[in-house]
């Protein structure tokens, strides 16, 4: 009772309670305690009389199994394959006028075994005529139609050959351009630094116009006392920061008309970011300049400063603009040079003769690719001109058959043997497709290995229970008792995918002549899978599955095994699994199993109940 409640407590954890459980709990409850006050709990007797020994752990019944054979036995139905068996099939279609042979008759070959009705009878020979002549036609159509595809698709490709190699010859003569440009953009480049350095100049005057009143003192640096008194007198900082700057852009002025050509772009660079800020500071120094409304001695006027602001501006402009052209310049021909190494390395060296450009190489590769094509091309093209001229001859092939089949009155056997099913009567339309006669006694290859064989299929769990060479066990349908055998001698490399099977064919005796489709049953052995027997109530079943509860030896918790039952009679089932015969099989069913008692229940230990 204790451990009722104990379940109870942990359900009421869960959000839905279903109140029929708590009922059947409280009433299995009070049997147990009924039931244990009487005298106990007892064994059930057909334990005892299976000779097993129970367990009683927290009032759960189990039972171990009884081991009855190290290995266990399927019975699969099979069927006779015969390889003395053939078909005779009619080589038109018709209406049967005479059955000449019937079961059990013996046939020779090339011997007539029915007559069907002249063409003219069915109507089906005119019919049949036109059918293969307007496939032939229309085979023919397709082959001429194939033959102008295939020319004027190759007549195309000649064509854009053609144009491509035009291309080819036009962008060969382009190279010559192209060194030549690289001559002009290093002409430009020379240009627009000349240009540039003469702004710097230009710039350099201005400053010095400003600072000194006059630009007629070349080559002299020019120092704080040198300039004019007006200028900077609300901040005279400006005038000593002026000064360094001056004579550093003098300096520069002097050292790059010595610089080497290979470095005289780099020094420009450095001398127009230098003459922007002399221009820049001469702002600064012009904006702490003193001014006044009218002429005064000493003092700019107010229009006076402005002009000489607009000159440094204009100045400034000047040098900005040249530094965006130089860098454009210098940029052009680096694009120019990154798109045409081989060709610049060329023009640098002078060495010209077999140099060849981006372009150039990618309209050869253009080229190659449309010539290997054109060649890939004319091979497809003369393969669909075959195949349809192919199509033509099977087609007329076809049309002089029929021509040949429509006075074929006589069905032939083109085997010997004898008759053991008749499929046609007189008066039945036959077609090529359906067997007239079936023959045994045949002789073929296959029957000189063996005239018959079982065929079935081996479950894929059984496929290391046979093996070639094996002997099989197999009963006939009106012989339970008596046990034949058969020798594996094939067993198929694939599994079926809807059955999941091993096709296995096994030979038979040629003593046991036994009709083709005879359905026969065979006993696998497998030796690798024991046979326990178990208590049949213990053995639980879910949609296709059976399978039975154990008994975990370290938790003692239940745990579901799966089983397959070999054979149930009355009490005992005989199963096999993932058991042994130290298992502990529960006999109480799953719903009133308890389980030990836990501190605080758990959304685990809930989902566990």
């Amino acid at each position: 009772m204790k451990k009722v409640f104990i379940i109870i407590g942990r359900l009421s954890h869960r959000t839905k309670v279903i109140g029929g459980v708590l009922a059947v709990l409280a009433v299995s409850g009070s049997g147990y305690l009924a039931f244990a006050s009487s005298g106990g709990l007892e064994t059930p007797p057909m334990l005892v009389e299976a000779g097993a020994d129970t367990l009683e752990v927290s009032a759960i019944h189990t039972v171990q199994p009884v081991l009855l054979s190290n290995s266990s036995s399927t019975i699969l139905i099979g069927t006779v394959l015969s390889h003395e068996t053939a078909n005779i099939y009619s080589r038109r279609d018709g209406i049967v006028e005479d059955v000449l042979v019937d079961i059990g008759d013996k046939v020779r070959k090339d011997q007539v075994v029915a007559l069907l009705l002249p063409q003219g009878v069915e109507g089906q020979s005119a019919a049949m005529i036109g059918e293969k002549n307007a496939m032939k036609s229309q085979a023919e159509a397709e082959f001429r139609k194939s033959q102008v595809v295939a020319d004027e698709t190759l007549i195309s490709a000649r064509q854009e050959i053609q144009e491509m190699e035009t291309e080819l010859l036009v962008t060969q003569r382009e190279q010559q351009a192209l060194l030549n440009e690289f001559a002009d953009k290093e002409a430009d480049i020379r240009q627009m630094t000349e240009q540039a350095f003469t702004t710097v100049r230009m710039a350099k005057q201005v400053t010095e116009q400003i600072l000194t009143g006059t630009n007629s003192r070349p080559g002299v640096d020019i120092q704080e006392r040198h300039m004019m008194d007006q200028l900077g007198l609300l901040n005279r900082q400006e005038r000593y920061d002026m000064e360094p700057l001056f004579i550093q852009l003098s300096r520069a002025e002097k050292e790059f008309l010595s610089v080497k050509d290979t470095k005289k772009r780099e020094a420009l660079e450095e001398l127009l970011l230098l003459t922007d800020r002399v221009l820049s500071r001469a702002v600064s120094l012009l904006s702490a300049t003193p001014s006044v409304p009218t002429e005064q001695t000493g003092f700019y006027t107010q229009e006076e400063l402005a002009d000489l602001i607009t000159m440094v501006l204009s100045a400034q402009e000047d040098i900005l603009e040249m530094k965006e052209k130089l860098q454009d310049a210098v940029i052009a021909f680096d694009m120019l040079i990154a798109s045409e190494p081989d060709v610049y390395r060329a023009y640098r060296t002078g060495k010209t003769d077999g140099i060849k450009s981006n372009e150039v190489r990618m309209k050869e590769s253009e080229l190659l690719t449309m010539r290997n094509k054109y060649f890939v091309e004319e091979a497809d093209q003369s393969m669909t001109v075959e195949q349809y001229k192919q199509m033509v001859g099977v087609a007329d092939a076809q049309l002089r058959l029929q021509y040949a089949e429509s006075g074929h009155r006589q069905i032939r056997s083109p085997f010997s043997g004898t008759v053991s099913k008749r499929f046609v009567t007189v008066g039945q339309i036959v077609m090529p497709s359906m067997p007239a006669f079936e023959l045994t006694d045949v002789p073929t290859t296959l029957a000189k290995k063996a005239k018959r064989e079982i065929q079935f299929g081996l479950p894929e769990i059984l496929r290391s229970a046979v093996s070639l060479g094996d002997m099989v066990v197999f009963f006939l349908p009106e012989e339970e008792e008596e046990a034949y055998q058969a020798e594996v001698t094939r067993i198929s490399p694939q599994v079926d995918t809807e059955t999941h099977t091993v096709t296995v064919q096994a030979k038979l005796d040629d003593s046991l002549k036994l009709p083709h489709n005879t359905s026969v049953r065979i006993r696998i052995v497998d030796r690798s899978t024991p046979l326990f027997r178990v208590p049949s109530y213990a053995v639980k079943r879910e949609g296709d599955m059976n399978f039975v509860w154990l008994m975990h030896p370290e938790t003692l918790l239940p745990e579901k095994v799966r089983v397959t039952v070999r054979s149930e009679e009355g009490e005992f089932a005989e199963v096999t699994g993932n058991i042994s015969e130290e298992s502990k099989i529960i006999l109480d069913p799953p719903d009133f199993l308890a389980l030990p008692p836990v501190a605080e229940p758990t959304d685990d230990s809930q989902q566990e109940l």
